[in-house]
């Protein structure tokens, strides 16, 4: 009863937010002078595994006057905020975000696909959707999830860990081997990585402490399984010595210069231009 209580009370907190947070983003959009085209959620609620106090990791990716682009001393390319105990926000103008998806960042790769979207102007979301293969980098993207866990991976042991940190290793060590056996960018959500866990009571024990976790706090420990701490350990030594194909320093410039100034020009157009 006690706990089904707080999972009812979780859903209510959910839909509250979510009104929030779009609030927070009009006024976002009139002090800035903006127009917002995507905002989404990036932290663990998108990834599959929250806890019951999970706060909530909001991007937006906004773009400004045409006018604004014109100028000498160019406008900020980021937009910070305070963070308090629910709700870290931060955006990113276009220029900044398609500068990362030519460097074959992973952070474009993720938001695109997060499940959880707050707000979107679907013909721009659409339009970026479809460059995305065309700047993957296997070698890239394999690199940076394997410097995520890096750090992680050489101070776990088999006793205590935060169960925060294990789903942040585990994720982002499937994120790694998926590109390197996909050749492709991974998903965002863990569920669509867990295939390739071949064994089956190794997937089944990931998928209970999922569900754990959504049942308790950020703060939980819990004692990893010898054969799950082995399983770490052999993943990050086999991905790390894996060979990768490099692509980046490849791209196509012209391709990315030219749909970034077709959406510019048509936001202006479209939210800009008073008659």
């Amino acid at each position: 009863m006690f706990r089904t209580s707080r999972l009812f009370k979780n859903q209510i907190k959910q839909i509250l937010m979510k009104k929030i947070i779009q609030n927070k983003l009009k006024e976002i959009e009139q002090e800035y002078d903006i127009k917002i085209l995507f905002a989404l959620e990036s932290g663990s609620r998108a990834w599959g595994f929250p806890s019951m106090d999970s706060d909530f990791d909001v991007r937006f990716i906004y773009v400004r006057k045409l006018e604004d682009y014109l100028r000498i001393n160019s406008k900020n390319e980021f937009l910070d905020f305070p963070i308090n105990d629910e709700l870290d926000i931060n955006g990113w103008d276009l220029r900044k975000f398609l500068k990362h998806l030519y460097a074959s960042n992973a952070t474009p790769f993720e938001w695109m696909q997060s499940p959880i979207f707050y707000t979107r102007q679907e013909e721009y979301y659409n339009s970026i959707l479809q460059l995305l293969p065309d700047f993957f980098c296997q070698q890239t993207v394999v690199h940076h999830y394997l410097g995520l866990v890096k750090k992680q991976i050489l101070q776990l042991n088999s006793e205590q860990i935060k169960l925060k940190t294990f789903f942040y290793v585990i994720r982002s060590l499937l994120s790694a081997k998926y590109c390197l056996k996909m050749n492709h960018y991974p998903p965002m959500q863990i569920d669509k990585l867990l295939f390739l866990v071949e064994d089956d009571s190794l997937r089944a024990e990931i998928i209970d402490l999922i569900e754990i976790k959504g049942k308790g706090v950020e703060s939980d420990f819990i004692q990893l399984s010898t054969v799950l701490f082995l399983y770490l350990h052999d993943l990050y030594r086999e991905i790390s010595t894996a060979s990768k194909t490099k692509r980046k320093g490849a791209f196509n410039e012209d391709l990315l210069e030219s749909n970034y100034l077709k959406l510019v020009t048509n936001a202006n157009d479209r939210f800009f231009k008073t008659t």
